[in-house]
């Protein structure tokens, strides 16, 4: 998938008021990672740690990356799973969001 564009973060978040817009887009700067450092991590096989992967990222160095094809992988699909990631962040502080509105 793309990276997160502004505009799909607005459509996710029309449904807050503008101080929870507001909190959202603290929260969710200070959250997101970066596609640019999970390529860079991968070289070093350390995207799946700084992605929240860690039971794979034990697994992957156990196995020297799986011989190098995990690795290479890995070095492909860094960007896109930091995209998901992203994703999965704006809907978990939306959510938590909304939740805290209704207490």
């Amino acid at each position: 998938m793309a990276e997160i564009s502004p505009l799909e973060l607005a459509e996710m978040s029309k449904s807050l008021t503008d101080t929870q817009k507001l909190i959202f887009n603290q929260q969710y700067a200070s959250d997101k990672k970066d596609r640019g450092t999970a390529v860079i991590l991968a070289l070093f096989g350390y995207d799946r740690f700084w992605l929240g992967d860690i039971t794979l990222g034990i697994l992957k160095y156990i196995t020297c990356g799986g011989c190098g094809i995990w690795w290479l992988i890995d070095l492909f699909t860094a960007s896109s799973r930091a995209d998901d990631l992203n994703r999965k962040k704006a809907r978990d502080i939306i959510d938590g969001i909304q939740v805290s509105a209704r207490s």
